[in-house]
């Protein structure tokens, strides 16, 4: 009787220590699958979680290769790379898969509406060694985990600074107020890449940036920095480029006139409102060719419409001190949200200024990848989305959260979660 008794508790043992392994490898599997989806769902935000993107993978459960990526070229690599790097890949009858996509409600879950979102199923096949008796098909502990982009209060009011290597690429001072509902990106490696000093306080639900950040004199940021991040990639680089007309008409406003002027859209050899005059734009894209978007101190310039100012032929822009300006980008198309649109094929273009004074809402993204952006003297002033080689904020200049993508093109504002 003991002898019998003997062999079935050794094999209760057995099982029991089996079970206990199967429980540890699902507890990895769990982390693994929690690593992927969290790698995946922000690399697609880094990248705008859009399926269009080549970057961003959008599909049904796929198996990830039996030997891990070696460089992650979109969110499916970062995702596999991560699992991987858990101890998990497919091989055998062990698999490891990723399913992402746009589409609401998150299908693993009832409820969430996401941006984007991202489900990593592991499955590992294990023998039944101790208690091999009492389960003789062995185990298979599993994992699941999804996680997604939300979209964030505040929208798509982001910051990005794209220069590589500049020192106060992104400079706030003499009480700037920078306040952004997405959130502020700096790509320089510098190691005063970001400078918030007099007096200037800068918020943002996050602030990240590839090299260091200073603060001295009064400076204040609402969240602590994080540094040393990996750069984040221009927004708007598949922005197409609108061409210019062969010739040009003259964009000179300044003769005085009582009636507004009301230019249509079209292509000017520089575009200039005088002191005193006032201008009305009609809906569509105007294409600065040469010389400034000028409009100086004292005229007043609106739209009636969505516009898209392009600036080519070495272009910038000058909105003086004291003028009323209030422009809004267009709602549809293929510039949506994008306000002022800087020729990205100029290398190295003079700086940009909008003063502001008196009174100066631009509702929609400002897009100077090549080229520095002054936003000054301004309480009142207000944009919606930066993305600029460099930006510098002086004197009470404002940056208005916006409230939806929508109006600046970006897409930005999400926060990443694991909801399963």
């Amino acid at each position: 009787m003991m002898t019998l008794s003997l062999a079935v508790i050794l094999g209760m043992l057995g099982l029991v220590v089996d079970l206990g392994w199967a429980y540890f490898r699902q507890q990895a599997a769990q982390s693994a699958a929690d690593a992927g989806a969290i790698a995946a769902v922000r690399a697609a935000v880094t990248s705008g979680p859009n399926c269009t993107n080549t970057a961003i993978f959008c599909g049904a459960a796929t198996k990830c290769p039996s030997v891990a990526p070696g460089a992650a070229t979109t969110s499916f690599d970062n995702a596999c790379m991560l699992v991987a790097a858990n101890g998990f890949t497919t091989s055998g009858i062990d698999t490891v898969s990723v399913q992402a996509g746009t589409s609401s409600p998150v299908p693993t879950v009832s409820g969430p509406v996401a941006s984007y979102w991202a489900v990593v199923r592991v499955r590992e096949s294990l023998p039944a060694l101790f208690g091999a008796a009492f389960a003789r098909g062995g185990f298979s502990p599993g994992a699941m985990a999804t996680a997604a982009a939300m979209t964030s209060p505040g929208g798509g009011s982001c910051i990005y600074v794209l220069d590589p290597s500049a020192p106060d690429a992104f400079l706030a001072a003499n009480n700037a107020s920078v306040q952004v509902g997405c959130g502020v990106y700096v790509d320089s490696s510098n190691a005063e890449a970001m400078y918030v000093t007099g007096g200037a306080s800068v918020t943002a639900p996050t602030i990240q940036v590839v090299g260091n950040v200073k603060k001295d004199n009064g400076g204040t940021t609402s969240v602590v920095p994080s540094t040393g991040i990996a750069s984040v990639a221009d927004p708007f680089a598949s922005l197409p480029s609108p061409a210019p007309a062969g010739t040009c008409q003259s964009g000179n406003f300044t003769a005085w006139q009582a009636n507004p002027y009301t230019p249509a859209p079209g292509t000017y050899c520089g575009f200039s409102v005088a002191n005193g005059m006032s201008l009305q734009m009609s809906p569509g894209v105007y294409i600065v060719n040469g010389g400034t978007f000028n409009i100086q101190g004292g005229s007043t310039v609106t739209s009636s419409g969505g516009v898209t100012i392009y600036l080519t032929g070495g272009a910038t822009v000058n909105i003086g001190n004291g003028a009323t300006v209030t422009l809004s980008a267009q709602s549809s198309g293929a510039y949506q949200g994008v306000l002022f649109y800087q020729d990205r094929s100029m290398a190295s273009p003079g700086a940009s200024i909008f003063q502001g004074g008196a009174s100066m809402t631009l509702t929609g993204s400002l897009y100077f990848p090549h080229g520095t952006l002054n936003v000054n003297n301004g309480i009142n002033s207000s944009v919606m989305g930066i993305v600029a080689d460099k930006v510098n904020f002086q004197g009470g200049a404002h940056l208005l959260a916006d409230s939806g993508g929508a109006k600046t093109g970006l897409s930005g504002g999400y926060t990443v979660s694991m909801i399963q």
